[in-house]
């Protein structure tokens, strides 16, 4: 019998429109920034790491969306990601993606679901 991990990571409500969340997990037995962030509504989550660099994507500032609101942008290099996806539409990092986490909404709650991660407390 499989038993699901959900772990509570914060309400929903905490997550404004092109807003974002940090917190950090155990992935693979490592503990790593993470973030959630709300795009048109829905809620993605990340490792926070750059895939051109091991990096925060926050790491020069606070903003995690580039100014059009279209795109998470990382704030040393200004390469960016699609926030539904996670792929880079930089050309320095063509083909790469965040490491996404995969999370679920319910009842007002957004909860860790991804097997590799473990929400530190």
């Amino acid at each position: 019998m499989t038993v699901k991990q959900h772990f509570p990571i914060c309400p929903t409500a905490q997550i404004a429109e092109l807003g974002k969340f940090s917190f950090n997990v155990q992935y693979r037995g490592e503990t790593r920034q993470a973030i959630l962030v709300r795009f048109k509504g829905t809620i993605y989550g990340y490792l926070n790491q750059c895939a051109h660099m091991p990096k925060a994507l926050d790491c020069e500032d606070g903003n995690i969306f580039d100014e059009s609101g279209r795109y998470l942008q990382c704030s040393m290099h200004s390469i960016c990601y699609d926030p539904a996806s996670g792929e880079s539409i930089s050309e320095i990092c063509a083909g790469k993606k965040l490491t996404a986490l995969k999370i679920k909404e319910d009842q007002d709650w957004v909860y860790l679901t991804d097997k590799r991660a473990i929400l530190n407390t």
